[in-house]
């Protein structure tokens, strides 16, 4: 735990460990923020000490984990596998194309129709 702690202590080790945790190269992750290779190279590196308060955002909604650690270090996250469902499906999504993402909505907009006929019918129980 200590070693972990330790290399958890600055932001570009905290950087580092969400780019590994999620087993991303720097330049994958650097796309899916926005931003370029080389920012995330000065990030990791060291170079540069932090991060705008909506890039630190970006980062802990995409990856699951809180700005606060991000930035700050504390406190340090329970597990390091908290955000793998989340993470994968975030993966998934941004390799999908033009189609395949259309086709996600769909359903996503079909299931919420069911869901409000179905509580409709709940409602409604009399009806039946």
């Amino acid at each position: 735990m200590k070693e972990r702690e330790s290399s958890l202590s600055t932001l570009a080790g905290r950087i580092r460990w969400i780019i590994a945790e999620n087993g991303l190269k720097q330049a994958e992750f650097a796309r899916a923020m926005g931003i370029s290779a080389n920012y995330v190279y000065l990030l990791t590196s060291g170079k540069k000490k932090t991060v705008s308060k909506a890039l630190a955002k970006l980062i802990g909604v995409t990856y699951g984990v809180s700005p606060q650690w991000l930035t700050k270090g504390e406190p340090i996250p329970k597990s390091p596998k908290t955000s793998d469902l989340r993470t994968g499906t975030m993966r998934k999504i941004k390799r999908m194309d033009v189609s395949s993402l259309r086709s996600v909505a769909a359903f996503i907009r079909s299931m919420d129709e069911a869901d409000h006929e179905s509580n409709i019918n709940e409602k409604r129980p009399s009806e039946r």
